[in-house]
């Protein structure tokens, strides 16, 4: 058991691979730590504003920030290869395949970025508010988003293969999305935790309904 000391305010995010952990922080900073030893291997610095979300691979960190940039880090090096300029809010989202990056924001919009070039390959927009939850899945791409809507994406295209909404769509904010095999669950601050057909975008079910929900 160890405390992992030296962010300087909240740290906001966590991603694990292997005995590496990478945390983010309101301090701006992005830090590397061995899990078994305890020690700080990387402190990566560049974000001028909190970081929010990170992502590793084992070979890239990716970071986003409320400086509205993903960057791009190889940690060993502790240098920034790219910096991922194009949304204009805060990012609050990101998945990672290796491959692909996808980062969402509040300016409403989700962008798929390649890795190795640094560059924005498709803007997917429909979504009226701040993607807070994604997954992916090859190249189909699952987000949750504010706007009480679930949306399936294909990031080879950059269409949107389904809305999950109608008369069964969640009746606030969605905060969590999640694929399993052919179904995509998702839960809402109304209270509800929904099951989906991840190929038609059917509404099956509610998998829990809660009386005493959150406003949103």
């Amino acid at each position: 058991q160890h405390v992992l000391y030296g962010h300087t305010s909240t740290v906001r995010c966590l991603a694990l691979h292997g005995d590496i952990v990478v945390s983010g922080s309101r301090d701006a900073t992005v830090r590397v730590w061995n899990i078994r030893t305890g020690g700080r291997l990387h402190m990566l610095s560049g974000h001028t504003a909190a970081v929010r979300c990170v992502c590793y691979n084992g070979k890239y960190v990716v970071s986003g920030a409320y400086d509205h940039t993903i960057r791009v880090w190889l940690p060993d090096q502790e240098r920034c290869v790219h910096t991922l300029e194009g949304h204009t809010n805060r990012v609050y989202s990101l998945v990672f395949d290796g491959k692909h990056i996808v980062s969402g924001s509040l300016d409403c919009m989700i962008r798929v970025w390649d890795v190795e070039q640094g560059t924005c390959v498709h803007q997917l927009t429909g979504h009226l508010s701040l993607t807070s939850g994604m997954q992916l899945r090859g190249n189909i791409l699952v987000s949750g988003n504010a706007d009480s809507t679930v949306k399936i994406w294909d990031i080879e295209s950059g269409k949107c293969l389904h809305t999950l909404a109608g008369r069964n769509k969640h009746a606030s904010a969605v905060t969590w999305v999640q694929v399993v095999m052919n179904y995509v669950v998702s839960s809402g601050d109304d209270g509800t935790v929904k099951l989906w057909d991840l190929n038609t975008g059917d509404f099956i079910r509610n998998l829990v309904y809660l009386e005493s929900a959150s406003s949103g």
